[in-house]
C-alpha cells in the first residue's frame, strides 16, 4: 500500500505503527478487534489502546460496533479516497440493511457531472448524520419493506458495497430531488443514461414506489426528453390521478399547469432538454 504521508512513529509508538503497517500490509481495508489481534500478537487491551492511538491520529475509523476501517491518505491529508468513504460508510450503519442512495448512487453509476462531496445511505437503522475525518454520512430513514431495486458492487479488492440500482435511482431521486440535487440533475442522469436504462423496469418501479408525484414526474421527464416508447408513456398515464404537483417540489410555485401529467412546471423545459449538455 502506497502512502503520501509518513508515520509518526513518535506519536504512534512502535506498537502501533507495526499494527498499522501489518493491517494496511494484508489489504484489510475494514476490520475487527479479533482480526487486529491476530496482526498484533497482543492481548485485547493492548490491540485495544494500540488502535485508539491510531484512531487519534487518524489513520483509523471506528464504527463504534467494534469494526475499525484503514483511512489511506491517497487522496491527500483532507480527504479519504472515494472507495474508503463507501467501505466507512457500510461499516457506520452496521449489520442491518442499507443502500447507498440518491446522489451517491448516481455518481456511482456515473450518472452525475459534478462532485458529491458527502455520503447518503438509506436504512431502517435510525442514525444521526454525522462527520467522519470530514467526510459528512447522512442517514435516510426507509422502511424495511423499501429497501429493494439495489445491487452489490465492488469499491476495492475484497469489499462490496450495497448501492440502488440506476433505476432504483432515479424513482428515489424524483421521490426526494432535494438529496440529489433538484429534478434538473434527474434530467441530466436520464440523459447520460438514456442507453442503459431499463424502461420498463424504471416504470414498473415507479408503480411499486407507488408515489402520484414520482410517476407524474417521470412520465413527464420521459416524454419531454423522448427516452421511451408510446407505450411505456401510456402505461405511465394510465396511473396518474387527477390531482396536481410540482414538479420541483423544492423550487419556487411559479409555473403554468401542465393537465397531461397533472404537474405545476415550475423549470423552464429547455433547461431539462439541456441539461446533460
Amino acid at each position: 500500500m502506497k502512502h503520501n504521508k509518513p508515520m509518526n512513529t513518535k506519536t504512534l509508538g512502535k506498537e502501533s505503527a507495526a499494527l498499522y503497517t501489518g493491517l494496511a500490509g494484508q489489504g484489510k481495508m475494514v476490520f475487527s478487534i479479533a482480526d487486529a489481534q491476530k496482526v498484533s500478537g497482543k492481548n485485547y487491551q493492548a490491540t485495544l489502546q494500540a488502535l485508539h492511538r491510531l484512531i487519534n491520529a487518524g489513520w483509523l475509523v471506528s464504527s463504534g460496533s467494534g469494526i475499525y476501517a484503514i483511512v489511506s491518505p491517497e487522496a491527500g491529508s483532507e480527504a479519504i479516497p472515494a472507495a474508503n468513504r463507501l467501505v466507512i460508510g457500510r461499516e457506520l450503519v452496521g449489520d442491518v440493511p442499507y443502500y447507498f442512495s440518491y446522489d451517491t448512487a448516481l455518481s456511482l453509476h456515473n450518472l452525475i457531472t459534478r462532485p458529491v462531496p458527502d455520503v447518503k445511505i438509506s436504512t431502517p437503522r435510525r442514525l444521526q448524520s454525522r462527520k467522519v475525518l470530514k467526510v459528512k454520512y447522512n442517514f435516510i430513514y426507509s422502511k424495511p419493506k423499501n429497501i429493494w431495486g439495489t445491487e452489490l458492487t465492488w469499491v476495492s479488492e475484497g469489499e462490496r458495497i450495497s448501492v440502488s440500482d440506476p433505476e432504483r435511482t432515479i424513482i428515489d431521486s424524483l421521490a426526494r430531488p432535494d438529496l440529489s440535487g433538484g429534478v434538473v440533475e434527474v434530467a441530466t442522469a436520464l440523459q447520460i443514461g438514456a442507453v442503459r436504462f431499463d424502461y420498463e423496469k424504471l416504470i414498473s418501479y415507479a408503480k411499486r414506489f407507488d408515489n402520484q408525484a414520482v410517476i407524474k414526474r417521470l412520465g413527464f421527464l420521459l416524454e419531454l426528453l423522448d427516452l421511451t416508447t408510446q407505450s411505456n408513456i401510456n402505461n405511465l398515464q394510465a396511473q396518474i390521478s387527477p390531482s396536481y404537483a410540482l414538479l420541483d417540489p423544492y423550487l419556487p410555485e411559479d409555473g403554468n399547469y401542465y393537465s397531461r401529467w397533472k404537474l405545476k412546471i415550475n423549470i423552464e423545459p429547455d433547461i431539462l432538454e439541456k441539461a446533460a449538455s
